[in-house]
């Protein structure tokens, strides 16, 4: 018997997987107040179940990847990306350049994306797959109970101080991530930042097998102005894709670097990332009003995407940002937040935290009780050419049913201003 601790739409697929294997389950979590759990052979817990609740003191513990790993055809690549920021954005142009590489039904986007491992592996059991690729996107989170799950590539984006209300502390975060690293049978490509973090945290890396990325100029993978550069050699230009901004750029180099270590030629990478579009609800125009331009960033959930959107942006920013808090560290942001942000709409849990950082700084900022409020409050201060910007750079829980939710909210409040 498999107890299932989470409720929710990856945990009713995580079912349904079971289901049609034929494996006995229950979905349960805290709220059915579980005293015995000797019924259960393994447990499988939500994400958001930190290593702290009682779960975790059965020793039954399996992580989902580890469990469905299992399962996979093994003429199946999976590439995983992972770390503070960007991961989405990477994942997004690796399957979209893979499906137009392939032209068929065997490249799957899954993990922290609104498919699931488990959703995605039943397919390929359905569709009767025996090879092709799993583009995953992989949280902390997922990465915690990691063991027997193995990765063909993985791609490490970047590293910042996230989530240090489930992890225990920095080092903790760190090694969860780590886990990827580790189990990876073929290639990790991994920004520059990460070995420097791990050197100050006195974590020590394997480098065999490993390429290394970032801007310094004497890296063979390396971002240069606006090109890109791997293996010493411009591959493109993100001049010529739909994207803009330096993390855009890396995000596009690390991409670049696990598709040529695919064997996909150069010419047609260059090709199809000028099919591949933003993500939507990263930096993402939605609309302009009386010359004021709405910028949804709603899939922003860290200090460090937020730095990324400020960089981005450019000035006269109204900035709506706040709600839940992961203890992250907005304190390293002042001078960005004090050069860009005009005004500053802080939302809930956070807003107790941030508000120091506004005062030290002499921002203007309001506390909003709601999304509406935040919009109308910062419409309200806003001038021509200015841009009101949606990046909360902090995760969703409690007042969103998650960042889908919450952009929808923030468009909503938008949409009314226009039709007054």
């Amino acid at each position: 018997m498999i107890l299932i601790y989470g409720k929710g739409k990856v945990w009713t697929a995580l079912k349904e997987f079971l289901d049609y294997n034929k494996i006995e389950s229950q979905i349960k979590d805290d709220s059915d107040n579980i005293s015995d759990f000797s019924p259960y052979d393994k447990i499988i817990p939500s994400p958001g179940v930190p290593p702290t609740n009682k779960i975790y003191k059965t020793w039954k513990i399996v992580g989902e990847l580890d469990f469905i790993y299992s399962f996979l055809p093994k003429w199946f690549q999976i590439i995983s990306v992972t770390w503070t920021d960007g991961k989405s954005t990477t994942a997004w142009i690796i399957y979209n350049i893979l499906k137009q590489e392939f032209w068929d039904n065997k490249v799957f986007l899954s993990g922290n994306f609104d498919e699931s491992f488990a959703k995605t592996v039943l397919d390929i059991q359905k569709s009767w797959l025996k090879s092709g690729y799993i583009v995953l996107e992989v949280s902390s989170f997922m990465a915690y109970n990691i063991d027997k799950f193995v990765s063909d590539y993985s791609i490490f984006t970047n590293f910042e101080k996230d989530h240090l209300n489930w992890h225990k502390d920095f080092k903790d975060y760190l090694n969860s991530k780590l886990k990827l690293f580790k189990n990876t049978k073929k290639k990790s490509i991994i920004n520059s930042q990460i070995l420097k973090k791990a050197k100050e945290l006195s974590v020590n890396l394997d480098l065999e097998n490993t390429r290394i990325f970032w801007i310094e100029n004497d890296l063979e993978n390396r971002v240069e102005a606006s090109d890109i550069i791997v293996s010493w050699k411009k591959k493109c230009s993100i001049d010529e894709t739909n994207f803009s901004g330096l993390y855009n750029a890396l995000n596009i180099l690390s991409s670049v670097i696990v598709l040529w270590e695919l064997k996909v030629c150069s010419k047609r990478i260059r090709e199809y990332l000028k099919n591949v579009s933003p993500l939507s609800h990263r930096l993402e125009f939605y609309k302009e009003i009386n010359w004021i331009k709405f910028i949804d960033d709603s899939k922003s959930t860290s200090a460090q995407s937020l730095k990324a959107a400020l960089e981005s942006v450019g000035w006269n920013i109204l900035l709506i940002a706040g709600w839940s808090d992961k203890w992250d560290d907005f304190e390293y942001l002042a001078p960005l937040l004090k050069e860009k942000v005009k005004h500053w709409e802080l939302i809930w849990e956070t807003s107790s935290k941030l508000w120091l950082l506004f005062n030290k700084n002499s921002i203007s900022f309001h506390y909003a009780i709601s999304m509406n409020d935040a919009v109308k409050k910062a419409y309200k201060f806003a001038e021509s050419w200015d841009t009101i910007l949606l990046s909360p750079g902090c995760a969703s829980f409690w007042l969103f049913r998650d960042y889908l939710d919450r952009a929808d909210k923030f468009r909503e409040a938008v949409d009314e201003i226009e039709a007054r």
